[in-house]
């Protein structure tokens, strides 16, 4: 069951909480205006919401966009893995699921600015050898060759045993193209599991230019592009990454910006003027950015939403930092909303101040609780915010 978290001022902290808090109480009486030292000092001064500055630029705001789709399209993928497309003749690296949120498909920085987020994992997908001449290709494959002729003419042979009769020769004089239907060429019998009835006690090299066997061909690589070969000692490394998206808490996380505009849209519905992260001028005089502040069109009230979400889980610490703004700018109604969970301690203090705390692990059940939360703030003031 999900659970919704509201509190109401009135409600009485146990002895532990209370000596939690007591190291707080002297913050409240400040933004409040109770404390004579700083009572002069104050400022009691509310933006309107015209005049509200918004910190992100077009540009910016463009890129976070542009980052949540990109977690979305990894979220369809099975195995949440971003891997890249390798143009071996001409050494570029794609990952064609940049074209979707209309990047070009070479632009590996977006994803290592994910990586930097915490989002996306970087991870090794692959080791290419390429050429010490021609380092801008890519493309090499691996040739073999006889160590007496140097013809690349060698043949692969072995040496099986059919286990039940006992009877050993070569590869070449055992026929397995059929599978289903292979006979011993000794004692005739059907042979129906290779693994099982058939033991390989040797393997050597055969050329066919000029009959030599031997166990160990020479290896070169290839370099295709420009027709020649090199050694494999003298090969350059080349690694190739692939990008993991974290786990599902911080898929989720990626997506605030989203779930910002859905609560934008609720607040609007219930005839409140709201802004996504604005800059708001309290009380003391301090700037505070807040993720969501609405107004009422009609009255004075007003409602803060913080969003917050922890690997680790909501934690005091980040209590803290919502209780400053909201004691200096003192609105209606704050709402604290996470899909992380809360640590001890957070839920006793989101009751002492007032702050509604709405932890849930689906940011569609959030909405539902903000939601009910509003709709019933607005009916007990008759439908007139």
């Amino acid at each position: 069951m999900f659970r919704k978290k509201i509190v109401s001022d009135d409600s009485k902290s146990d002895a532990k909480t209370n000596h939690k808090l007591s190291g707080l109480e002297n913050l409240s009486s400040i933004f409040r205006g109770n404390s004579n030292d700083f009572q002069n000092e104050l400022i009691i001064e509310d933006s309107p919401l015209e005049s509200i500055s918004l910190p992100d630029t077009d540009l910016q705001k463009s890129t976070s966009n542009r980052a949540v789709q990109l977690i979305q399209e990894v979220q369809k993928l099975n195995d949440r893995t971003i891997k890249p497309f390798i143009d071996y003749n001409e050494g570029r690296l794609f990952y064609p699921i940049l074209s979707k949120i209309g990047e070009t498909q070479d632009n590996i920085s977006c994803l290592d600015d994910l990586v930097s987020d915490g989002i996306l994992e970087k991870r090794v997908y692959e080791k290419l050898i390429v050429c010490p001449i021609h380092p801008d290709t890519f493309s090499s494959s691996m040739r073999l060759y006889c160590p007496k002729c140097h013809s690349m003419s060698v043949e692969k042979l072995n040496l099986f045993e059919h286990k039940k009769c006992g009877y050993i020769t070569e590869s070449s004089n055992f026929d397995f193209s059929n599978s289903e239907n292979s006979n011993c060429p000794s004692c005739k019998k059907s042979i129906k599991n290779f693994e099982k009835e058939i033991r390989v006690p040797a393997m050597w090299y055969q050329c066919d230019d000029c009959s030599e066997k031997f166990d160990n061909a020479v290896i070169k690589l290839h370099c295709r592009k420009h027709e020649h070969d090199f050694d494999t000692n003298s090969g350059q490394f080349v690694t190739t990454f692939s990008y993991k998206l974290k786990n599902s808490e911080i898929s989720i996380n990626s997506d605030t910006n989203q779930i910002k505009d859905e609560l934008l849209k609720l607040l609007e519905g219930f005839n409140f003027a709201a802004k996504l992260n604005v800059s708001i001028k309290g009380k003391s005089g301090n700037v505070h950015d807040i993720p969501i502040y609405a107004k009422s069109k009609t009255t004075d009230e007003s409602i803060l939403i913080f969003i917050k979400n922890q690997p680790g889980g909501i934690d005091q610490s980040d209590m803290n930092s919502i209780l400053v703004p909201k004691l200096d700018i003192d609105p209606t109604n704050t709402l604290l909303v996470t899909v992380s969970g809360t640590n001890d301690g957070v839920e006793n203090l989101a009751k002492h101040y007032g702050i509604q705390l709405i932890s849930e692990p689906d940011f569609t059940q959030i909405l539902s609780h903000v939601e009910e939360f509003v709709s019933e703030w607005y009916s007990k003031n008759g439908g007139k915010q």
